[in-house]
This record gives C-alpha cells, structure tokens and sequence, in this order.
C-alpha cells in the first residue's frame, strides 16, 4: 500500500509538472521540469524502493534512466561487477545491475552460487540456452524437440550432457580422443609447421618470430578439430580456422545483440562457420567416420528427435565446435607467457617434468599428471586469473538468496572471476600471480 502511494505520487508529480510544461515556453520549463523527474525517478529507485522492500537485491545506482550500466557492462564487465561488489561494503550479497532497461541479479559469493546449483526449479538454465541457441538461427520447432521431456525422463539437452560426461570421463572413450588430440599436437611440434599468419617475421631455416598467441590457437584449434570431427571437416572449409578465430574475438557482440551493419565480421564468420557445417553434414557418412564419438552422437541424438534440416544441425554443430576451442588455446598462452617471463619458474618446471619424457623423447602422460604438483599448480593459477566465465540462470519462480529475494523474470549472472579473487579464499592479494598458490 506504501508502495503504491508513493508510486502514484510520482506519477501524479509527472504529469503535473508534464502539464506545467505544455502551457509554458522555453528551455527554462523543459529543464526544470526534467529535472524534477529525474530527480523523482532517483528518490523513488534508490531511496524509497529499497526502504519498502528491504528483502529485495540492492540496486547499484546509475545516473541515467533504462541505459543504465549499459557502457560498463560492454566496457568491462568484471570491473562492473568489482565495482558493485565494493559499493555494497564487499559482503558479497547478491545486487542488481540494470542493462538497457534489464535488471540482472549479480552473485559473487561461494555460498551463494553453490545456492543457485542447487535450486534447479526456480532458478532455470535451460532458457538460457534456448535463448542462446535461437542467435544461432535455431527455430522454436527445434529448440521444442531438444527440450521436450523424453521417456526416459530426460530432454535430449540433458542426455547430450550425459554424452560428454561419457566422452570426457576416464575409459576407452576418451583414451581414443586424448591419443588422437595428443598425436596431432606432436604432428604440429616441427619447424615447418610454424607458418601462415602467426609468424610476423623471419623464414627458412634459422629464425622465424611467431606470435605466442597466434601459435597456441593454430596448434591447439586445429588439433581439436582434427580430433573430433576427423579431416573430412577441412575438405569442405579450409578455412575454417579463421573463421572461427574472427568469431571467436567478436562473439560478444552476438550476447549483446549488435545489429548486422555494426558487427559485419562476427556476423560473416559466424554464417561461414556454420556453412562449413552444412557442407559437413552433406558428405557421405562413410566419408566422416573418423569423427570423434560425441560428434556421432549428437548427429544420431539429432536425428533421433527429427531434426533433420541441415540449417538446424549445422549451427549445433558449431555452436559444439566453439564450445570445445574458445578457452583452451587462451589458457595456454597465458601459462607459457608466465613461464617465459620467469627463467627461475621455467627452470623447475622443467627439471619436474623431464622424468616424464622417455629416452626416445615420448611422453608418459600418466606419469606427467601425477608426478608434476608445480605444474598443476601453475595450471590452476592460470585459470584462476585467466578464464572469466559467468554463469547465466533465468529466475522462473520466487526464491531466496541469502536474505535476498529474487523475483521471477530477471536474468541472473555468476561472474566466477569475482569468486577466484576472493581473498576469503585464496588469501592475502588474490589478484597476485602465484604459481605456488595451489
């Protein structure tokens, strides 16, 4: 009832000062009368509105209307959320930012994201992903058939995740794509395979300057494309690499869904890459049959549920394609530019993993990931400050948040670089680089 008073006192504020305007003339007016609003407008977000709802998130506050931390968010997010986190006191509860006119909730608390892990009914991924699926051009039909509950209780969403725990966890499965992925980095460890854009300068036999970067994205990409989808994918799009790299830099502004003559490239690569899929799936199947199991599954899955418009697998296809190559060729540039620019870290790196390496020069991976603590703390670090990936859920029902209550409607968003930098958790100066950490 408070609310609603108040509420309709704004209103009734603005339509008299609206009033006021239309029956005088010049900038005086217009002025006046626009900063009464505003000024109503910030009374009633951050003054009134908390006070009456005290259980709801706090609103971090933003000078201009509907735009809200729009700028921000686009700019730099983590700073963003640093910001908000810092503005409430750092208690970590979770608050609310507004982008063009959405509200997100903001959660940067162990406690709480373990909370959101756990309340599956209310606080839903799945519509984030159809959400996601649809910038790929995949229709309501098809989003439908994907998470359509099936007999076994489960949508194919949900049995395609059981596949890449299949894939991925310890047993013959993955043995046969870690050898495979294993074998075509090795193939890439030769001097005539440092070519095309990642070397700058230099050529024949005594020097070339290769970016590090560059380097670790042919490496790794093209190994992880060979490894699942076998060669049959280069056949119908030799380039796809670049493709992919020119998606995988521009990717945000699909999430924020630029329009086409603002993000020419992103949109080009983007409908490149998903050609190359079409193509793809075009070929005979015995001609793909070195693709990797997952790869066979999801097209069966796909099939199984009558997906079987080209147009609708093939940008599953490359929404799976990204998923397995945006992060690991960033992680690995950032783990050797550290051991590159520390000679005393470099050095007992090596000296832990050369037991690894046989006499003939072969490597004992069991071996490497059980005797090699310096490196898997190096590793952990990395990611630690690296990789910065948030966590979406959609509120579709009330729930409670530590002594917040989220409504249903808004978007909520674990920006877990915000958890890695926890000094409640990794200490004193968690924004350090410490390859002994862990």
């Amino acid at each position: 009832m408070v609310a609603k008073i108040v509420y309709d006192f704004i209103l009734t504020l603005g339509a008299t000062l609206k009033q006021a305007q239309q029956t005088s003339h010049g900038f005086v007016p217009a002025a006046l009368t626009a900063s009464t609003l505003w000024a109503a407008w910030w009374l009633w977000k951050f003054t009134l509105s908390p006070a009456i709802y005290p259980d709801a998130p706090r609103q971090l506050p933003y000078w201009i209307p509907f735009v809200g931390h729009a700028r921000a968010m686009m700019m730099n997010a983590d700073k963003l959320f640093s910001y908000g986190r810092e503005y409430f006191g750092n208690t970590r509860e979770v608050f609310t930012i507004t982008v063009a006119g959405e509200e997100m909730y903001i959660v940067t608390s162990p406690e709480d994201v373990l909370s959101v892990y756990k309340n599956t009914k209310a606080l839903d991924f799945n519509p984030i992903i159809r959400d996601i699926m649809t910038d790929f051009g995949l229709t309501p039909t098809t989003l439908d058939k994907m998470f359509e509950q099936r007999f076994t209780g489960k949508c194919w969403m949900d049995l395609t995740h059981d596949d890449f725990k299949l894939q991925l966890h310890p047993g013959e499965k993955l043995d046969a794509l870690q050898d495979t992925f294993l074998g075509n980095i090795d193939r890439s460890m030769s001097w005539d395979k440092l070519d095309g854009p990642m070397v700058l300068a230099g050529s024949g036999t005594d020097e070339k300057v290769v970016s590090l970067f560059k380097w670790c994205g042919e490496v790794l990409v093209d190994s992880a494309t060979r490894a699942f989808f076998g060669d049959a994918l280069y056949q119908v799009a030799p380039d796809l690499l670049k493709d992919f790299f020119t998606f995988d830099n521009e990717s945000w502004k699909l999430n924020y869904k630029y329009p086409h003559f603002a993000a020419k490239d992103m949109y080009a690569a983007k409908a490149n890459g998903e050609a190359a899929f079409v193509k793809y799936l075009a070929l005979p199947k015995e001609q793909r049959q070195d693709a990797s199991w997952i790869v066979q599954a999801i097209e069966q899955g796909m099939k199984d549920i009558s997906i079987d418009e080209e147009s609708q697998r093939a940008p599953m296809l490359f929404v799976f394609y990204r998923l397995i190559n945006t992060n690991a060729y960033k992680l690995a540039f950032w783990l050797l530019a550290h051991l590159l620019h520390n000679p005393t870290l470099l050095s007992a790196i090596q000296s832990e993993i050369a037991p690894a390496f046989t006499t003939t020069g072969s490597l004992n991976l069991p071996h490497l990931l059980t005797h090699s603590p310096l490196l898997t703390a190096l590793y952990a670090e990395t990611l630690r400050l690296a990789n910065a990936p948030i966590g979406p859920r959609l509120v579709v029902a009330r729930a409670r948040l530590g002594p917040r209550l989220l409504q249903p409607g808004r978007r909520l968003l674990m920006p877990y670089r915000q958890l890695h930098l926890d000094a409640g958790v990794f200490g004193a100066n968690p924004a350090a680089f410490d390859p002994a950490r862990f």
